[in-house]
């Protein structure tokens, strides 16, 4: 059975000769909201409504006349704030679906191309559904405790690339097989996700450039583990 390291050693020979690209690829994919598992990103509105009370402070030292300036300044910002996230919500399903064919060219030796992220753009309704499916789902899990919300977040985790390499199937029977595929393999999963944090915190040290090039290498890794595990689940 093979372990976190051999998933990051078959991403590093995959990505040899083609960092480059996957830096950018990976770039722009999270500036539209994807990744690979498929988990919502969080709006950048919630930076702005995290920082409500400040404003509010703010706004009640200043005179009357000038408060409802920049009150309306604070909602406007708001506002475009929330429409961005979401469309990057929205967009970031299909392109979700796309990072992941890049991903998997690149892992089963074909050449992957930035053009991949957009070739699921006819599965907008269906990413995006299963996109929302999921978050209801682990949310509600989450509801109950901590823990079967975060195991449920595993055993739904693979959804995204049973879509991605499945397209006729809907966001039910892509969690549904994810459920399937991912029983005795979460543990593995959280292993190879959990072996990424000494290169996160060598990535802080570099004022966040390493973060550049731990995306590719995670997303790399994370294809490597499906195509484990789907091999072994039709086998």
């Amino acid at each position: 059975m093979k372990r976190a390291a051999d998933f990051r050693a078959r991403a590093r020979a995959a990505l040899s000769g083609n960092w480059g690209e996957a830096v950018v690829t990976t770039l722009v994919a999270s500036l539209l909201g994807a990744n690979v598992l498929m988990s919502g990103t969080s709006s950048v509105s919630g930076v702005f409504s995290s920082n409500n009370e400040n404003y509010q402070k703010m706004a009640e030292d200043l005179p009357p006349e000038v408060m409802k300036y920049v009150l309306g300044f604070v909602v406007a910002v708001g506002s475009v704030m929330t429409i961005i996230g979401i469309v990057r919500f929205i967009v970031g399903g299909f392109v979700s679906l796309g990072l992941i064919q890049y991903n998997m060219n690149l892992i089963d030796g074909a050449e992957g191309q930035f053009s991949d992220l957009f070739s699921k753009s006819s599965l907008l309704g269906k990413a995006l559904w299963l996109r929302v499916r999921m978050g209801i789902f682990i949310f509600l899990w989450t509801l109950l405790l901590i823990i079967p919300g975060i195991i449920k977040y595993y055993s739904y985790s693979m959804s995204g690339f049973i879509m991605a390499e499945n397209p006729e199937i809907d966001a039910k029977e892509a969690m549904t097989i994810s459920i399937d595929m991912m029983k005795g393999n979460k543990w593995r999963l959280f292993c190879l996700g959990f072996s990424f944090i000494g290169w996160a915190l060598l990535s802080l040290l570099t004022m966040g450039i390493g973060f550049l090039f731990l995306g590719p290498y995670v997303n790399a890794s994370y294809a490597s583990f499906y195509d484990d595990i789907s091999r072994e689940y039709s086998s």
